[in-house]
């Protein structure tokens, strides 16, 4: 049976012996759980406001305070009040926790949804970790959900083995950026692959997007191709939430599925089903390409859909090199008309692209296609 028991409600009127407070390190409780911990304990804020004045209060560190009547777990989840949370730092955070229980003597423990709520972590994400690492602790602990969160019930309900069968909760993570994260897994996955860099993701959103992922992102032409100011703060959010890593690889910041992806993958599992196919085929053509490659791909098949709708009708394969080539005329090194080509022909074959033949560029397509040069 498990010491985790799952419920709703205000924290502050459990029964258990330590009660888990989310803080910041700047000496603010503003909101949320932290505003009602320092209405109901005055004393434990001031301590907390010095602690935080000689910059004792770190992430990955929290710190119990003896009020009374209950042991206070002051735990921080974010630096400062306006951050978002990150699960790294969650879970530094819970390790740390039971590296300490035992010499804090605590005898039972009430936690609060750790980074959910103004921290802006997701729940479905986030529950199971918390889930996995407080059974680690061997006392009695109740785990608040955030209230009106119908995973809950569907928490308590997996680990009485049944089905929750309540209608799907309102997302605070969207689903499509759990599909993002497992094209990175997919790709990193496979025994020979390009690494994914920032450029690289930028393109994979694209053509996730192109094929139906629903991203609602607007992409414009840029230097690199088909660019989405707005991923940035998504990517932040994936990084947040633990589904992608970055780690240094060269000249490159490398992008990696991260360690919450799995837990992710079960929560969302309806959702990714749904999308099997669609992930399947970005995949298989990110797997074709060089950050180089992609770049092209993505500015060829933007191109492509603009003069589609520009010209109200299907353009022909001199008209998309035309075009790109307009557009890529600052770069350098300059693109060829070969690289251009093969990206058409490549996309085109693959069923991404749509482009009428011409007498200028026939010969060269079937060159590539007798030589077999349709990788990006």
């Amino acid at each position: 049976m498990s010491n985790v028991r799952v419920r709703e409600g205000d924290l502050l009127k459990s029964n258990m012996h330590a009660l888990v407070n989310t803080v910041n390190t700047v000496g603010i409780m503003g909101k949320g759980v932290a505003l009602a911990f320092k209405k109901q304990y005055p004393a434990m804020f001031l301590d907390y406001v010095r602690r935080c004045d000689r910059h004792e209060v770190k992430l990955g560190q929290p710190y119990p305070y003896d009020a009374g009547d209950h042991l206070i777990i002051n735990f921080p989840t974010k630096r400062h009040w306006r951050s978002v949370s990150r699960l790294s730092d969650i879970v530094a955070g819970l390790e740390y926790l039971e590296d300490h229980y035992r010499d804090w003597k605590i005898r039972s423990l009430a936690v609060p949804p750790l980074g959910c709520g103004n921290g802006q972590l997701e729940w479905r994400v986030v529950g199971p970790v918390l889930l996995r690492h407080l059974r680690r602790l061997d006392v009695p602990v109740e785990l608040y959900a955030p209230r009106g969160s119908s995973l809950l019930s569907e928490t308590q309900l997996e680990l009485l083995g049944e089905r929750n069968e309540q209608a799907e909760p309102e997302w605070h993570l969207a689903p499509w950026l759990v599909a993002i994260a497992e094209i990175v897994h997919r790709l990193e996955s496979q025994r020979y692959h390009w690494p994914v860099g920032r450029v690289m993701l930028q393109k994979i959103v694209y053509f996730a997007t192109e094929a139906g992922l629903p991203t609602d992102l607007q992409f414009e032409a840029a230097s690199f191709g088909p660019f989405t100011p707005d991923l940035k703060a998504a990517v932040a959010r994936m990084q947040n939430n633990g589904l992608i890593i970055e780690r240094q690889r060269g000249r490159m910041l490398e992008v990696l599925s991260g360690p919450a992806l799995d837990d992710a993958r079960a929560s969302y599992k309806d959702r990714l089903e749904r999308w099997s196919d669609l992930i399947d085929r970005v995949v298989d053509l990110a797997a074709r390409f060089d950050t180089k490659g992609a770049e092209i791909a993505a500015t060829v098949h933007f191109t492509a859909e603009n003069l589609q709708t520009q010209l109200d009708r299907t353009p022909t394969i001199t008209e998309v090199i035309s075009a790109v080539e307009k557009w890529k005329s600052q770069r350098q090194p300059q693109l060829t008309r070969d690289d251009i080509l093969r990206a058409v022909v490549n996309l085109g074959t693959q069923g991404w692209l749509t482009v009428e033949p011409d007498s200028a560029t026939e010969q060269a397509v079937d060159d590539m296609v007798v030589a077999g040069s349709l990788a990006g």
